[in-house]
């Protein structure tokens, strides 16, 4: 009886091996994950004042207003963090108003203000930078502090990706109202200086000095 569970051991043992060598994409999905291969792609948006050499995410209203003539650039860079080879990435930037451009790459839509172009290929691991330069135009016509959001987004095979970057524009001259601030902050500012204008009057007029 032992020989024969020995042998009936041996014989089970025998047809795995044979089995795995005659389909070894059965062993090897085991072994792997399906996600190995899978594409996968990102985009990300960057901007600088010409006057500053380092791009970032985004510049506040505390940082710099833009106004007529100031110049911004935008960089985006495109990486396939996948394992595979990705071709005709379809890339576009989606551009707020009061810009005149300068350089960029691919066509301008003017119905749609956006620049579209393709990444021919790009390699897994890879990257491609673009920039984009532009100046701030007609900013006479921007009566408050205006928010501006910059949208670049890349495609291919179903894989959609975004991302932005803000700025805010304004005048030179006159008086820039934040979207969220309120007149009445203007009238009370104006209202504390008459006062104290004429608390100083009043005290040389009651001292003689």
């Amino acid at each position: 009886m032992k020989l024969n569970k020995d042998l009936f051991l041996a014989a089970t043992l025998a047809t795995l091996v044979v089995g795995s060598s005659l389909n070894p994409a059965k062993v090897k999905a085991d072994s792997y994950s399906n996600e190995d291969n899978r594409k996968t792609l990102s985009i990300d948006k960057k901007l600088r004042s010409i006057h500053s050499s380092e791009y970032v995410d985004n510049i506040s209203s505390s940082t710099k207003v833009f106004s007529q003539d100031d110049v911004v650039e935008f960089k985006i860079k495109v990486t396939n963090t996948g394992t595979t080879k990705m071709k005709n990435i379809k890339v576009v930037d989606e551009l707020p108003p009061f810009l005149k451009l300068v350089f960029f790459p691919g066509t301008y839509n003017s119905t749609e203000n956006k620049i579209e172009w393709t990444i021919d290929e790009l390699d897994a691991g890879n990257s491609k930078d673009f920039l984009i330069r532009a100046k701030i135009d007609k900013a006479q016509e921007v009566k408050t502090l205006a928010k501006e959001t910059n949208v670049a987004k890349a495609s291919v095979d179903g894989i959609n990706e975004k991302d932005d970057a803000i700025y805010y524009i304004g005048t030179k001259s006159g008086v820039i109202v934040p979207e969220t601030g309120s007149m009445d902050v203007i009238f009370q500012t104006i209202g504390v200086i008459t006062a104290g204008i004429s608390g100083l009057a009043l005290r040389k007029k009651i001292r003689g000095f």
